[in-house]
């Protein structure tokens, strides 16, 4: 991908949003009972194309620099970007809304087992609370919040009209 400034803009724009929120609610986007709010914007990543990938990248990296499991959860970063691409691939190649729902799904199963790992490791809690409470929490987020936000998005045409897209899904 040629970096270009509209490139760069989205990754740091989405990358600063998704810290903000996680930094600035932190009793809700750490421990067991998170609901990372952050997260709702990963079902905006397809609208944005591999800059938006990258910006949940970044977004996830900074936000984890404050994280109360310490520099461990830097590691979160990886699984992150991976089914971020999953979300933004699979839509991309079925146009289908609904893959949204699923993929975050994945990606809420995906952290709450990296996630629950790390909970159970770090702080001792229970394996199987830990995946189920971190997991739930992201559904919460990033179906629940983010697939109405999509679907308003996309409705809008708000990144046809600001970004100039087009109907290329900014691939």
């Amino acid at each position: 991908m040629k970096i270009q400034s509209k490139n760069l803009a989205i990754i740091s724009t989405y990358g600063a949003l998704y810290a903000a929120l996680v930094i600035f609610l932190p009793g809700i986007s750490f421990g067991i009972g998170q609901v990372r709010v952050a997260d709702a914007l990963l079902a905006v990543v397809p609208l944005l194309g591999i800059p938006g990938v990258l910006g949940h990248t970044l977004g996830v990296f900074v936000a984890n620099l404050f994280s109360t499991l310490g520099l461990i959860d830097l590691l979160n970063t990886i699984p992150s970007f991976v089914m971020a691409f999953v979300v933004y691939y699979v839509y991309r190649r079925t146009k289908n809304d609904y893959t949204i729902i699923g993929t975050c799904i994945a990606y809420s199963a995906v952290l709450g087992l990296t996630v629950g790992w790390m909970l159970n490791a770090v702080l001792d809690l229970p394996l199987i609370v830990a995946i189920v409470s971190v997991a739930f929490g992201n559904i919460i987020a990033s179906v629940f919040i983010g697939w109405p936000i999509f679907k308003a998005l996309k409705k809008i045409g708000v990144f046809e009209k600001l970004l100039g897209q087009g109907s290329k899904n900014y691939a």
